[in-house]
């Protein structure tokens, strides 16, 4: 049996050194560790000492550090952006313990089919900044499909401009604390009436992140009088393997159903 050592790194520098260590693995808030495989793990990274946990703003650029829980971000974001559809996103997300736990950096990492804050991060068009072996700035989409980047590497912090803009979010659920079957995240910039740029995307398809851009492409430069649900739903085209609670073709027609009422509601919000 391997014997699993805790380390306490004080700088970004010595985790990093640490991450050079093969199994080696970061610990924020734990929550992703509960039904981890810690055969080949021979040391768990402890992250409270590095001053990750923070929110702040700098020339329209809001910058949440990855130690930053859902809790933390829901108050430290509400002060900055109130309407910001990473806010709206977390307002269900788990339950309250959880959100007390769960940090943005292990949310972004694992980055689960049930995920609420993955929609949003790429809507905004997220970076993530990370050290170690891969040390910089990178695209959220980037990280997310270059395995390579998570290489003994870890996620300091999440960046993303603060502008206006009109969003909703969807959590497919059959209670209100249970994980998402799939999520439903729309974010339109307009110019009044009109549709200047629309981002949506469904996560838990069977692609796992599916980004519709043909339906971006059918929204933009549009009158919201001139978009309608039945337009909407036929370019709403995405598969689920389904689950033991219920079965993928029910989930894709549900999917064209809430995607057409959640840019419906976020064209309503003023």
């Amino acid at each position: 049996m391997i014997k699993i050592q805790w380390h306490y790194p004080k700088s970004l520098a010595e985790a990093s050194s640490l991450l050079e260590i093969k199994n080696i693995i970061p610990h924020g808030g734990g929550t992703s560790l509960i039904n981890r495989d810690f055969s080949h793990v021979v040391g768990l990274l402890n992250l409270t000492e590095l001053g990750l946990n923070y929110i702040k703003q700098d020339n329209a650029i809001i910058e949440i550090g990855s130690m930053s829980t859902y809790a933390d971000i829901l108050t430290g974001l509400k002060s900055i952006s109130p309407d910001n559809i990473l806010v709206k996103s977390l307002q269900n997300a788990a339950n309250t313990p959880c959100r007390n736990r769960i940090t943005i950096g292990g949310s972004i990492s694992f980055a689960p089919k049930w995920s609420d804050v993955i929609g949003a991060l790429l809507a905004l068009e997220a970076k993530v900044v990370i050290t170690g072996k891969n040390d910089g700035e990178f695209l959220l989409s980037e990280y997310l499909e270059q395995k390579e980047l998570r290489q003994q590497s870890l996620i300091t912090a999440v960046k993303f401009k603060n502008f206006s803009h009109r969003s909703s979010h969807y959590r497919e659920v059959k209670t209100k604390n249970d994980m998402p079957l799939f999520t439903i995240t729309a974010l339109l910039k307009m110019d009044k009436d009109q549709i200047e740029q629309a981002k949506v995307f469904i996560i838990g398809t069977t692609e796992r992140i599916s980004q519709l851009i043909e339906l971006e492409n059918y929204l933009e430069n549009k009158l919201r009088l001139e978009i309608s649900e039945e337009g909407i739903q036929n370019l709403v085209k995405v598969s689920f393997n389904g689950s033991r609670i219920t079965d993928g073709d029910y989930l894709s027609h549900k999917a064209k159903i809430e995607t057409a009422r959640t840019i419906f509601r976020a064209m309503e919000i003023s």
